[in-house]
């Protein structure tokens, strides 16, 4: 049968508590034969009590007392068996017992009743000797209980000490000062190994609760570490899969710029690495000058990332976030990234590297060069159209003002295409157009030289930074013959010229609208004097025949 029983209360007894406990426990465990051995010092005590003449009802009514008091205690402990001891009825179950106790050993210590009037013999000998005995067992048993054993002294064998003392005082008897002196060497010596002996169980209690308290305290760490551990871990892998599951491209470097962190895009759209842990402590330039080197061939093969580390720096250098676009070839294929990247700061506060990701825009990029280009471009022939045209020629012309040089601006009218609408049909026609844009495209060799399409079948070339007016006349000439050509459309040949006036800036015009103009007005002089041909608007100033362009 075990004492203790465990409490549904939830709060946490202090460490001197359940020591307390422990005592109350371990006394009522070595109190459980104690019933029986009392009864049986009581009977032997009536014995040698009967032997030097006692009154036999006083020692009958002393040894049925002796039992009531021994059975109460029997009877008490069989009922703190069945419930237990717990925190709750601990020290009350330890008060009745004690009361109990002192009841028995103040029986023993009225044994001094009976020998009042004895003369000194062997009867002072035995009560002696019964009740240092109770005294002993007492210290012994109930060590855990030191002011419990204190108590049993006191009330067993204090009254035979005064009793003693009261008789050697009356009758200056040797024996009752022999009894005194062994009662007090005994005490001594009996009452310092109880008073260790206590201290040595109360100590291993402590020691053994502490020691709990310790293993409990580093298994709860221990616990609380592991389940750190595994929500890190759990975290870590949570935080993996996040990262390798995004699109964008997302990195970490120290310092040296050396990847510290890379997610898996990134890993297979720049390294051509499978694992993320390859990257690990190599740089940029690593990689890149690895995939150069793999095609010696190929100096476009890897083009993208040229001033990764002056951008890692100048990150560095900055409190807030650098965003910039970058593009390239990388591993033969050109890409366009939306990159943001900042400074890497640990929960301490100190610079550790930078962090950044990157979002390939290379289909938005083309998607909005094809609309810029479709907005400045004829459809048709992906020439550049009128918006284009204004744009390079106002750009033209004030660079012929701040050089003070020439520019030229050929104006081309088709002859004859409207026949070959009629008689082909427009899907020829356009044909036509195309092959036309093509030849333009092949006479002019210079790359600032712009062809455009200004509407229908008129067409304009710039011709900017020209040294003079023949330079315009030889392009014309180089024009009118390219489409002189017969073209073949849909397996047939046709036959068309063109018309073409040259305005020259800043003889005939000082802005884009007044060089238009002009120059219209100069084609429109080819055509009334019988097409292919072109024609300076200079020229049909001085052949006095603007008002009859004009109108």
């Amino acid at each position: 049968m075990q004492w203790l029983n465990m409490s549904s209360e939830t709060t946490i007894p202090t460490l001197q508590d359940r020591i307390r406990l422990l005592c109350i426990q371990t006394f009522f465990k070595n109190a459980d034969g104690n019933p029986v051995s009392l009864m049986g010092a009581g009977v032997l005590s009536a014995m040698i009590m009967y032997g030097i003449g006692a009154p036999k009802m006083q020692l009958f009514a002393w040894l049925v007392l002796h039992f009531s008091v021994c059975l109460t205690i029997f009877f008490f402990q069989q009922h703190v068996k069945r419930i237990g001891i717990s925190r709750e009825n601990a020290e009350c179950f330890f008060l009745i017992r004690a009361y109990l106790g002192y009841a028995v050993c103040g029986l023993f210590g009225a044994l001094v009743l009976f020998l009042l009037g004895r003369p000194a013999g062997l009867a002072h000998v035995f009560v002696f000797m019964i009740t240092t005995t109770l005294v002993m067992v007492g210290y012994m048993t109930y060590a855990t209980m030191f002011r419990y054993c204190l108590m049993v002294n006191a009330l067993a064998f204090l009254p035979f000490v005064v009793y003693c003392i009261y008789r050697y005082v009356a009758t200056g008897e040797q024996f009752f000062l022999l009894m005194i002196a062994s009662s007090a060497v005994w005490q001594a010596i009996v009452g310092s190994k109880a008073l260790q002996l206590t201290r040595s169980v109360v100590g291993e209690i402590e020691a053994r609760e502490r020691l709990h308290d310790e293993m409990a305290e580093r298994k709860a760490a221990e616990e609380a570490l592991r389940e750190s551990q595994d929500r890190s871990q759990r975290l870590a892998i949570m935080l993996r899969l996040i990262c390798d599951n995004v699109p964008d491209l997302l990195w970490a470097k120290d310092l040296e710029n050396r990847y510290i962190f890379v997610n898996a895009a990134l890993c297979e759209r720049f390294f051509g690495c499978s694992s993320t842990e390859e990257p690990i402590g190599k740089t940029f330039d690593d990689y890149v000058q690895r995939e150069r080197e793999r095609h010696l061939d190929d100096p476009e093969w890897f083009t993208y990332g040229q001033y990764s580390q002056d951008i890692d720096r100048h990150t560095i250098s900055r409190d807030e976030a650098t965003t910039f676009e970058e593009a390239g070839n990388v591993r033969g294929k050109f890409v366009h990234f939306d990159v943001h990247q900042s400074r890497f700061v640990n929960a301490q506060g100190e610079l550790i590297g930078t962090v950044g990701c990157a979002r390939d825009i290379t289909e938005r990029k083309t998607v909005e060069m094809q609309v810029q280009h479709l907005a400045h471009h004829d459809v048709l022939t992906d020439l550049p159209n009128r918006v284009l045209l204004s744009a390079r020629m106002e750009q033209s012309l004030a660079l012929a003002r701040r050089e003070r040089s020439m520019l030229a601006l050929l104006f081309i009218d088709l002859d004859r295409l409207k026949p070959v609408n009629d008689a082909l049909g427009h899907d020829a026609g356009d044909l036509l157009l195309k092959e036309v844009a093509s030849r333009l495209q092949a006479v002019l060799v210079r790359e600032t030289d712009t062809a455009a399409r200004f509407g229908g079948d008129e067409f304009v070339v710039l011709l900017p930074r020209i040294n003079k007016r023949q330079d315009a006349a030889v392009v014309a000439e180089r024009i009118r013959n390219a489409l002189d050509r017969p073209f073949a459309i849909d397996q047939r040949v046709v036959d068309i010229s063109a018309s073409i006036g040259v305005a020259v800036f800043p003889y005939d015009g000082e802005d884009v609208e007044s060089l238009l103009r002009n120059a219209d007005a100069a084609m429109y002089r080819v055509k009334n004097a019988g097409r292919n041909g072109f024609r300076f608007f200079a020229e049909a100033a001085d052949m006095g025949d603007l008002e009859q362009i004009a109108i």
